[in-house]
């Protein structure tokens, strides 16, 4: 990579709230627990992410001018993001992550309040089409509105670089639908893998199909994370890849598929097969989940290649 490279992160930038009680989830009561404060957003998680695995990141994002957006923008500048073409702008609160765990930290429920993400529309994307063309690849969330997306990724086809998608939820996946010809590298879940594909997943042998569609749909590389199952990875010309999922220290999923693209962004510019994307996908998933933050700061080059001894 060289010294003036850089990855283009497109995607929101949000405060997160989590909630965890201390013991089982119930409807409808008032229960004993805890509750987190911490920067989030998938845009900003994976920026952060690949800052630390060593990349010069960029971003373009938006925040409201508040105490939170101020705060954001701050840290992600302290943690070396180049956030120069960031919107903080009057009038708009920043956007807000709310999620409830049950008691071993896997995500129930999830309410997003994507206001100012919302604001980061077509213009602003054509205002830094050069950004996007002088990237080395283009990270998207679908936090942005459907033509701020569909203007990114055109741009970034045009200009021949990768294009790297997080569909983030069912909802939002339905952003993409026209554009899936543009992306290099998809990484849905399994609901969104049937939002995409139009394929209902019931089975093992339908999460294989829908895997087939995406890539018959005009995606390049798809990576189908099935959270403790693994991931099925496939490839236009190349048989599917499935690899089971791995843990060690679990204490919290929530940034899990953040990491996971981050590492095969991170593995795809250095030119590894697809399966050494998965692995590394995996490897940094695994590292994410042994914090309580979105990110875990531990999550380094250094620490994802002694993670891949373990991953086979």
């Amino acid at each position: 990579m060289e010294n003036d490279s850089y990855i283009l992160v497109i995607g929101g930038t949000n405060m997160d709230i989590g909630a965890r009680p201390f013991g089982p989830l119930l409807p409808h009561d008032s229960l004993p627990g805890t509750v987190r404060r911490t920067p989030g957003g998938v845009g900003r998680n994976i920026a952060v992410t690949l800052a630390q695995l060593g990349h010069k990141v960029k971003m373009l994002t938006a925040v409201g001018n508040d105490a939170q957006g101020r705060e954001l923008l701050a840290l992600g500048r302290d943690l070396g993001i180049d956030l120069s073409h960031a919107m903080c702008l009057d009038g708009i609160p920043t956007s807000s992550y709310i999620f409830v765990e049950d008691n071993k930290g896997d995500i129930q429920w999830a309410v997003c309040d994507a206001t100012a993400s919302d604001q980061i529309d077509s213009e602003y994307i054509s205002l830094n089409a050069d950004l996007i063309r002088g990237a080395s690849a283009v990270l998207l969330d679908t936090n942005p509105p459907t033509d701020a997306i569909t203007c990114a990724a055109k741009i970034a086809y045009d200009a021949g670089i990768p294009l790297f998608v997080d569909p983030i939820s069912a909802a939002k996946a339905t952003k993409i639908a026209s554009i899936l010809e543009y992306i290099t590298v998809l990484k849905p879940n399994k609901a969104e893998a049937e939002t995409l594909s139009g394929r209902p997943i019931l089975t093992e042998a339908n999460i294989e199909d829908a895997a087939l569609a995406l890539l018959g749909m005009g995606v390049k590389e798809v990576y189908l994370t099935l959270g403790k199952k693994g991931v099925i990875a496939g490839k236009s010309g190349e048989e599917l890849l499935r690899m089971p999922g791995f843990a060690l220290h679990p204490v919290n999923t929530s940034g899990c598929g953040d990491a996971f693209v981050s590492a095969v962004i991170h593995t795809y510019l250095q030119g590894c097969s697809l399966k050494d994307k998965a692995r590394a996908g995996i490897a940094a998933a695994s590292i994410s989940m042994e914090t309580k933050s979105a990110v875990n700061p531990i999550l380094t080059a250094e620490a994802l290649e002694e993670r891949l001894k373990l991953i086979k």
